[in-house]
């Protein structure tokens, strides 16, 4: 490509047409007088366009020729070099395939400015591997024999931006070429860490594996509580909106986990489902700990405050559980897009906008924390053998179980500023540690709050009893199972 540039290297070298991007395709240094003949950009016709350089060393103004031998109008053109002029503004955001033709303006611009080395200017070598762009990194002047080495890009996704890619010059001081393609080839496979390629794998595994436990959980307990209608409580009616959103969260974190963590294509692209995607996984985040908030409430007004009216609770509780973790989301949303730069990859990478959401959990996992504590005084009260008025047994279990999910629900977060740096000592532990924990959240809900319910086994002991009833007189009156001790329980907390 730029072997006339070669050819010029002397005293006179700078008075050729400089290397040019013109939003289009990528023009040699040129002699003056002379024109530089370039083949159409891939996907439209394959025919040789020209550009002529002036006597003066200047390249012909874009009005006096055309690309439209390619196809490409005039206007396409003008509109493609205002597209490329703002994406090389200062601060200017773009996709990845944008930035890269950027990333080819620079090297263009080295070519340009940079001073050949001392080894060129002085012919010491007959022939020396050009400075060239491949595609993905601007390469340096290279002797004959010798392996050119650059930082592999860190915008690529799996690419570890601490490595090196490699590109060899060969003896006859031309790039190496790969011997399928014939084309010069730069080596990226060392970009890649394949060891912690695989942990990462393993590591998704592990999430898609443990989300599918908690998801088949959650479903099966939402049976249950729908089925009996002996359990029909605010309490139960809790449980209920609290493992909807686990479900919704889980199925979505697996789709998540499968289609757009498994895929580095969809990563690449940005497509706006998986920006959707993103924002409704934190809307049901939160949503996850708001419900949390009103299982904790719920217990504080059952024990403490006492006399308050259900249907009013629970019209709170709606809108503490879903409608607030909306806005919260749509708040962290606008302010996370307006940030260009936080928009890439599907918003897989951190931002400081995390904190709109992160906080007000915080904020709900302390206020429950604050209910527990006097619940639990209240209950130690009414534990008392003199007490005139003991707690129930479903509201004991209840916050013994609520007391389990607390840390459980909090580590997590707790930990998030102590989380070990990619590859660091540690971070294998951690990560392991993390998918175990919040991948089975929605399984221990379901186990405390479910399967491990005094009133859930109520309900499953006369459903059965009633099928034995049944059996051994299939003749007599079909009646539904009655369990007046389980609803009293159920309504009476």
């Amino acid at each position: 490509m730029y072997n006339t540039w070669f050819a010029a290297l002397g005293e006179n070298y700078q008075t050729l047409c400089p290397a040019d991007f013109d939003g289009v395709s990528c023009w040699p240094p040129t002699w003056p007088g002379n024109e530089s003949t370039h083949l159409c950009p891939q996907y439209f016709k394959q025919v040789n366009v020209s550009r002529k350089c002036t006597a003066a060393g200047v390249w012909e103004p874009l009005q006096n020729w055309t690309y439209s031998a390619c196809g490409l109008l005039q206007n396409h053109v003008e509109g493609l070099q205002r597209l490329y002029a703002m994406l090389r503004a200062p601060g200017a955001g773009a996709p990845v395939k944008w930035y890269l033709h950027q990333r080819h303006a620079e090297c263009l611009d080295r070519i340009n400015k940079a001073q050949p080395p001392a080894f060129v200017r002085q012919g010491e070598f007959s022939s020396v591997c050009p400075m060239t762009f491949d595609g993905w990194s601007c390469w340096d002047y290279t002797l004959p024999g010798i392996t050119a080495v650059s930082t592999c890009p860190k915008y690529i996704t799996g690419f570890d931006s601490t490595r090196f890619a490699l590109r060899k010059c060969t003896e006859n001081g031309t790039w190496f070429r790969h011997p399928d393609t014939g084309k010069p080839w730069s080596n990226y496979t060392t970009c890649v860490d394949v060891e912690d390629l695989q942990f990462r794998q393993i590591v998704n595994t592990l999430y898609i594996s443990g989300y599918s436990i908690s998801f088949v959980a959650l479903i099966l307990s939402l049976l249950l509580f729908t089925c009996f209608k002996t359990l029909k409580c605010t309490r139960i009616a809790i449980h209920v909106q609290l493992f909807t959103s686990f479900a919704l969260n889980n199925l979505m974190w697996i789709i998540w986990y499968y289609f757009v963590v498994g895929d580095l294509g969809t990563v690449e692209k940005n497509s706006l489902w998986c920006q959707g995607l993103h924002i409704l996984l934190q809307y049901l985040m939160v949503s996850n700990y708001a419900w949390m908030f009103c299982e904790g409430m719920h217990l504080h007004l059952a024990l403490v405050v006492v006399f308050v009216k259900d249907d009013v609770v629970m019209r709170w509780f709606y809108a503490v559980g879903w409608v607030l973790p909306a806005l919260l989301a749509t708040v962290y949303a606008l302010v996370r897009a307006y940030g260009v730069e936080e928009t890439e990859r599907c918003w897989m990478e951190d931002s400081h906008s995390t904190w709109l959401l992160t906080a007000p959990v915080l904020l709900s996992m302390l206020a429950n924390l604050f209910f527990l504590i006097n619940v639990v005084r209240v209950l130690l009260t009414k534990l008392h053998p003199r007490s005139s008025n003991p707690a129930p047994r479903g509201m004991r279990k209840a916050v013994r179980a609520t007391l389990i999910l607390m840390p459980l629900f909090g580590i997590h977060h707790i930990l998030i500023p102590f989380r070990p740096e990619p590859r660091a000592a540690g971070e294998t532990l951690y990560q392991i540690f993390s998918a175990f924990v919040v991948s089975l959240q929605g399984f221990c809900v379901a186990c405390l709050f479910c399967f491990a319910n005094v009133d859930v086994h109520s309900a499953i002991r006369a459903y059965i009893r009633h099928l034995r009833r049944l059996r051994a007189n299939p003749y007599a009156p079909s009646t539904a199972p009655s369990n007046t001790n389980t609803r009293e329980a159920c309504v009476g907390i």
